[in-house]
């Protein structure tokens, strides 16, 4: 037993590159489960924590008029009800949206500082006082008035601040503050918003959907009309922080996996080659008396103790990456920080899965060789090559020696053949998903919905217009926008807006690039492929509002990269709506126009190339991680697979120097056979990138209703695999000094043996 203790010491000793590179592949793997399943429950655990403490809206509403009877209204159906105002603020580099403090509903909490005591004080949002240059205990001028920044605080309705319901990325210069009543009746118009907007929150936490459909049917029977109504699930500013956490649940576990069966594979070529190089030891050994069972336990040590190990070091750095991580994350949304949390269940699988899953491949491999008789074993048969059936059904004596001695070297290997392939796909594949997702959301906005616009301002008013008491001048075009949702699908809702005939402010053509009549009920690409609907097809939509069912038949599809809506003509959406002729909600200029902007719910100006220099700036750290993750996945298993080979043909190459052979044409003898494998792998790579992608961004799409379009550049296919060969390359020339140790004299030793 002593003796057995040694050898696997030895073992370790002399391949403790290939086991520190196995330990690599372990260690990333229980990384990623731990760090993405701490940092979504950490996540998680924060926003719920703060939706239940601080009472976060289940949806916000807006009347015609103010609500006459509030308390009976959320006495009725279930509900606590709480008016809301806010009063946007032009500042020189920016805009502040003022907001008055909720008691019941979307209750503010102090991340620093104090709360309000009294008039002329204001809390302001972190990112909005750093952008600024502001400091709490100093002083910022809104029209006129001073207010004291006597805190900073996080508010349930703006977790994520953006300024508009269907931005998709927060505008430059845009932040919240919260002040008081007093203060808000202060500002020039405020008072004087017919409309009412408020916040709710049931008391009955199940059944969401139901109880909202009854609020919503009490609200119509009193006589009032709603003109925005938008639950917290369809609400970005509340769900982009569940739509992060869904997406890092849904992945944890595949790609953990993913990098947990490349090591499986190769540690069972490892033990393999280790187990049937001692065949003869063995042997002799079960000739002396020891039984399977020991032997077994031996062998099994070697794989159970690199997994554990990977997988503890993997744990053990995510434990400690996972507090900056959600740090980060929560810099990005209006969040309290709590701490870090992770579940004794996750640490345990990022632990046992990966020594289980080792374990039980490199058991079933041990006990194939040592199930074999005395005889067999000590005859040293294992140690010698075999022809298998892919080799023997391979046509090879057509190729000259080179190709026949390439082809041979990886045909004779199988399971090493498919942990390169594999290997190189899963590199190339999270290669080229950065790459893509950077481009994809470059798209998605740099090509999408701003680029649709021929006007490029966009206003949207608190309540309906009409075309009789509010004309437009030349220059500007009215646009009835309601809210919609297929029948059946709540979850996915869009835009169903009326536009002129002849309508010029949005750009609107088919997927061949011609000009789509606006007289016509026309339907994004996006939102067409989501309903699997196309022209001459019927849809029934359920308006947000009020409930009402209708019925379209699509006239035509607008290309589109991720924008989802439906147009058709004003005057028919108006009439089939039931509002007067001439309704409108939204105005596209091509100039600045004069509006009350108590009256506006918001201003959309694309002009300024500056309010969206941020668009890009979160898929930066992205694209850099996981480039460096692919670099590494990519350098290890092909120093695995190079090392692999130099060490099972140290005979053959000691026989090619004593022939003459050169270094250089040994070098490309041997390690050049994993060219084409290098090169499948890759090929691999491409589908299994798209999807993932697609499989990823569809996680998205449901969780926050945000479609993101997938975008493959050329260039960043060949980028990849540059990259990829390049590391191949530099692979190779390291590990081709390893050719250089081997001695003449091995080819003797293996004659002797």
């Amino acid at each position: 037993m002593t003796a057995l203790r040694h050898r696997v010491r030895r073992i370790l000793a002399e391949q403790k590159f290939r086991f520190a590179g196995i330990v690599v592949l372990v260690l990333l793997g229980s990384f990623y489960f731990t760090a993405a399943t701490g940092v979504a429950g950490s996540l998680e655990r924060t926003v719920d924590g703060f939706a239940t403490a601080n009472q976060q809206e289940d949806l916000t509403f807006t009347t015609d008029r103010p609500l006459a009877d509030i308390a009976a209204l959320g006495a009725g159906s279930g509900s606590t009800i709480e008016a809301q105002q806010r009063h946007d603020v032009t500042l020189p580099h920016g805009v502040l949206r003022a907001l008055t403090a909720g008691n019941k509903v979307d209750v503010p909490t102090v991340l620093t500082g104090r709360g309000l005591r009294g008039q002329g004080e204001i809390l302001l949002d972190p990112r909005f006082l750093q952008a600024q240059g502001l400091r709490v205990g100093g002083g910022i001028v809104l029209e006129g008035k001073p207010f004291t920044i006597v805190g900073t605080a996080a508010v349930p309705n703006y977790v994520y601040i953006l300024k508009n319901f269907y931005d998709v990325l927060p505008t430059t210069g845009f932040g919240i503050g919260v002040v008081s009543a007093a203060d808000m009746a202060a500002f020039s118009g405020a008072a004087a918003n017919p409309t009412g907007t408020y916040g709710v929150r049931f008391r009955d936490r199940e059944n969401i959907e139901a109880q909202t459909r009854n609020l919503r049917d009490r609200i119509r029977a009193g006589g009032y009309s709603i003109s925005e109504w938008m639950s917290a699930s369809d609400n970005p500013r509340i769900s982009m922080a569940q739509g992060n956490i869904k997406s890092m649940q849904a992945m944890s576990f595949p790609v953990a996996v993913a990098f947990f069966l490349l090591s499986c594979v190769i540690v069972s070529v490892m033990v393999m080659r280790t187990v049937k190089s001692d065949s003869v030891v063995i042997g002799t050994l079960y000739a002396l008396g020891y039984r399977r069972r020991e032997m077994t336990r031996h062998y099994l040590a070697i794989p159970l103790l690199v997994a554990a190990v990977g997988a503890i070091a993997g744990m053990l750095l995510a434990l400690l990456a996972v507090g900056p991580v959600v740090d980060s994350m929560l810099s990005a949304y209006n969040l309290p920080g709590i701490g870090t949390s992770f579940s004794p269940l996750n640490l345990a699988i990022a632990v046992l899965m990966p020594t289980v899953l080792i374990g039980a491949a490199s058991l079933l491999v041990i006990r194939r060789i040592l199930g074999k008789r005395v005889a067999e074993l000590m005859k040293g048969d294992e140690q010698a090559a075999k022809v298998n059936a892919l080799e023997r059904a391979l046509p090879l004596d057509r190729f000259r020696f080179a190709t026949k001695f390439r082809i041979r070297e990886q045909a004779r290997s199988i399971p090493r053949l498919l942990f390169l392939i594999l290997g190189v796909a899963a590199a190339s594949m999270v290669m080229l998903f950065g790459l893509t997702f950077n481009n994809s959301m470059s798209v998605a906005t740099e090509q999408g919905s701003l680029v649709r616009y021929q006007y490029p301002i966009e206003y949207n008013f608190t309540q309906i217009q009409n075309l009789q008491q509010r004309p437009l001048p030349q220059g500007a075009e009215p646009y009835h926008t309601i809210r919609v949702h297929p029948e059946g699908k709540d979850s996915l809702e869009f835009y169903l807006t009326g536009v002129e005939p002849n309508s010029v402010g949005l750009r609107l053509k088919d997927t061949s690039g011609a000009a789509l009549p606006r007289g016509q009920v026309n339907i994004t690409a996006p939102l067409a492929s989501r309903l699997g609907i196309g022209v001459g097809d019927t849809v029934r939509l359920v308006s947000k509002l009020d409930g009402a069912a209708y019925t379209l038949r699509i006239d035509g599809i607008v290309q589109a990269y991720s924008e989802q809506f439906i147009t058709m003509p004003i005057d028919d959406l108006n009439r089939m709506t039931g509002y007067p002729a001439g309704s409108y909600g939204t105005v596209l200029a091509d100039h600045e126009m004069n509006f009350d902007k108590n009256q506006l719910a918001g201003v959309l100006d694309t002009r300024d190339p500056t309010a969206f220099d941020n668009l890009s700036a979160p898929t930066g750290l992205i694209v850099g991680s996981v480039t460096a993750l692919a670099v590494l996945i990519a350098v290890v298993i092909l120093f695995l697979v190079t090392s692999l080979i130099i060490d099972e043909n140290r005979h053959s190459i000691a026989l090619l120097k004593i022939l003459g052979y050169r270094r250089k044409e040994i070098a490309k003898l041997i390690l050049n056979s994993s060219t084409p494998a290098v090169i499948l792998g890759f090929v691999l790579g491409v589908p299994l990138m798209i999807g993932f992608g697609d499989a990823l961004f569809g996680v998205v799409a449901d969780t926050i209703n945000m479609v993101i379009p997938m975008v493959i550049s050329p260039l960043h296919v060949v980028v990849t695999f540059v990259a990829i060969i390049a590391i191949y390359q530099v692979t190779k020339q390291l590990s081709s000094r390893k050719i250089l140790r081997i001695p003449m004299s091995e080819a003797l030793k293996a004659g002797a043996e």
